[in-house]
């Protein structure tokens, strides 16, 4: 060997060897940055096993005292629409747009640049009135008296669902049969969110008829009497029957069956003509029936200004109401998500990148999965062999969506076929362009009925936020980028601190074997065998254990406890493939951490605060804790003594 072969190969050794160093030198500067950032939000005054919420977030206010967000999830959202506000600026400047850009920035610009009146509820009514013949009843001419005998309430609700007004004296959806067949599903309303009801206050109600347009000397006698109809709606659907399922019918029979003109109803939403033996599924006719008999002795004002009022209200949640930069690109991500995940993709994450999250995210599933077979193993619940094979084959085909997009498929291509007759109008009228993109979305929900997508079209409230969802008729759980930017999800760092990705995966699969998750199989469909599971009487009693605490939302507090436990074992069980070894840039046990950095997730200026499904923070990290032994294992907590560690402990799975 010569000696200048012999020297290039002792000079490549030490790149090699240099290269490595440096690596390791970054994976560890990343940890202690990490682990600084999970340590300000510690309180050691308080013991973990006290109180560990306070113990782990009681410095998060502190810290963040004057940011807008208030919990971590606000700090990705913030980061994402802050990389929006950049990409719009880009995309102002860029000469050559695609079709795609250029309608999103279209509609930005409307968002940022619209006049006033263009936003006001009342110009809303005036372009959508009731139907084609007659104005809502304040619009009326002074001197003519409102025609009632041309309100059709079934008709008005029609022309108000195709711009996607939902959840109105009955519910209507679609629901996908084997992954490749949607049928449309008529229910009774839920009554459980605050946007199914008007104000309370009589008062509040009055001046929101006043700014509507109606009468001043008029408006609290309205206002009462819608309040009084809304009330009796609620009643009818309280005393109901809930469990009565029809199952799939016709259109003709459901018309037979409660009196209403369902097939005119359908011919206006979906804009073409509709056959009698139009199928679909009705989940209490009963109800339709009666309500039809019900709203029949109702003044058709009073009917109309309620339906009126409902619209509106959906419309003022459907907007920001604002023309600031980090407000309109989040109307582009609740009105145009799919262009809006594609192009953010495109500039923040491009195709290597994307294969790399794909394929970390994808092993962490892969890992979950394992567990979960596993746990199938020990078969706490006591299952029989083709129940056990019903789970597995579910969990088997739980699926990815990184962007509501399926993978290995060519966005770009899907994006622009899916946006391209959607026509928006240059004229910076906000009101017309938003009813456009909420009419345009509909068309889309529900052309599935003839062609199912390839992709997940996301529920609105769902889109401007970036943490992970499943979804029960499609087996899938959707990954938004947001959640796999920095510094939520560090791939590179040590492998504790993909915990918090890992915990959010095993919370959403669990979503999957939750009360309401075990109705559907792993196509999606109804499967009476699978929801047997949730009368076994070990089921039961686990239910009933967890009920021992009031909660807001019960597979939430389900898929929290089964889904903390789950990704505890699949980290620390046996043969697992995470780093075990204590690392030196802490000392905190590996176990303690790995709750630390679980936990943290929950950390929230206004804690004690719950929504419609899930518990406050604070409850939902005492709940998921008090029931795992590895908590107290991990921090010494003494059983009965100290709060975190009650003897008597829940479990599902």
């Amino acid at each position: 060997m010569s000696t200048a072969t012999a020297t290039c190969r002792t000079f490549r050794l030490i790149l090699i060897l240099l290269s490595i160093l440096s690596a390791s030198s970054q994976e560890n500067n990343a940890n202690t940055l990490l682990l600084n950032e999970i340590l300000s939000y510690v309180d050691e005054s308080v013991s973990e096993c006290d109180d560990y919420y306070r113990y782990a977030c009681g410095k998060w206010t502190e810290v963040h005292e004057n940011d807008d967000f208030v919990d971590p999830l606000g700090l990705i959202d913030q980061k994402v629409n802050g990389n929006l506000v950049k990409l719009m600026a880009e995309l102002q400047q860029k000469q050559q747009r695609s079709n795609v850009e250029a309608k999103m920035l279209s509609f930005y610009q409307t968002c940022r640049q619209a006049a006033n009146s263009t936003r006001a509820s009342k110009g809303y009514l005036e372009l959508v009135p009731p139907n084609e013949q007659i104005l809502w009843p304040q619009f009326k001419r002074r001197w003519e008296d409102w025609d009632s005998s041309k309100f059709q309430w079934m008709e008005t609700l029609a022309r108000l669902r195709r711009y996607g007004l939902a959840n109105v004296l009955f519910d209507l959806d679609l629901q996908t049969e084997n992954n490749s067949k949607y049928l449309v599903v008529i229910e009774k309303p839920k009554l459980k969110t605050e946007s199914t009801q008007l104000p309370t206050d009589l008062h509040v109600l009055s001046q929101k008829l006043l700014v509507l347009g109606v009468n001043d000397r008029e408006t609290y006698s309205l206002a009462r009497q819608v309040t009084m109809l809304e009330q009796g709606v609620r009643k009818l659907v309280l005393n109901s029957q809930s469990s009565e399922t029809v199952g799939e019918i016709t259109v003709h029979e459901l018309e037979q069956q409660t009196g209403g003109d369902w097939r005119k109803y359908f011919e206006i939403l979906l804009n073409r003509t509709v056959s009698a033996d139009f199928v679909l599924q009705v989940q209490n006719v009963a109800y339709l029936k009666q309500l039809n008999r019900t709203l029949a002795r109702w003044n058709a004002e009073v009917l109309a200004s309620y339906i009126m009022l409902r619209f509106v209200s959906y419309l003022e949640e459907a907007t920001m109401d604002s023309r600031e930069p980090i407000d309109c690109v989040q109307e582009l991500r609740r009105h145009m998500l799919l262009a809006t995940n594609l192009i953010y993709e495109q500039r923040f994450i491009g195709p290597d990148k994307l294969r790399k999250l794909q394929r970390d995210v994808s092993e962490l599933l892969e890992v979950l999965r394992q567990q979960f077979y596993k746990m199938l193993k020990f078969n706490h619940l006591g299952l029989k062999s083709n129940q056990l094979k019903l789970l597995r084959d579910k969990m088997k085909m739980m699926k990815l969506s990184f962007g509501s997009m399926p993978m290995h498929t060519n966005h770009s291509s899907i994006v622009s076929s899916f946006y391209e007759d959607l026509q928006l109008l240059e004229d910076r009228d906000y009101a017309k362009n938003l009813l456009r993109l909420l009419e345009f979305d509909t068309r889309r929900l529900f052309e599935q009925l003839d062609k199912p997508h390839d992709f997940f079209l996301p529920d609105p409230n769902m889109s401007m936020i970036s943490t992970p969802f499943y979804i029960r008729d499609q087996n899938t759980i959707v990954m938004p980028f947001g959640v796999l930017e920095e510094p939520f999800f560090q791939p590179d760092a040590h492998d504790i601190f993909k915990t918090t990705l890992l915990g959010h995966l095993s919370h959403e699969l669990m979503h999957g074997f939750d009360s309401s998750g075990l109705d559907y199989d792993r196509d999606g469909n109804y499967n009476a065998q699978i929801h047997k599971i949730t009368s076994l009487r070990l089921h039961e009693a686990g239910i009933s254990c967890l009920n021992q605490y009031e909660t807001v939302g019960m597979d939430e507090r389900e898929a929290d406890i089964a889904g903390i436990r789950l990704a505890y074992d699949a980290y620390f069980g046996p043969g697992s493939r995470f780093n075990q070894s204590q690392p030196s840039f802490t000392s905190l046990s590996l176990k303690q951490l790995f709750f630390l950095n679980s936990m943290q997730y929950f950390c929230n200026k206004e804690p004690l605060n719950d929504d419609e499904e899930h518990d406050s923070d604070d409850i939902r990290v005492y709940q998921m804790l008090i029931n795992l032994p590895a908590f107290a294992e991990a921090h010494g907590c003494r059983p009965d003594d100290d709060n975190m560690h009650p003897s008597a402990k829940c479990r599902l799975w």
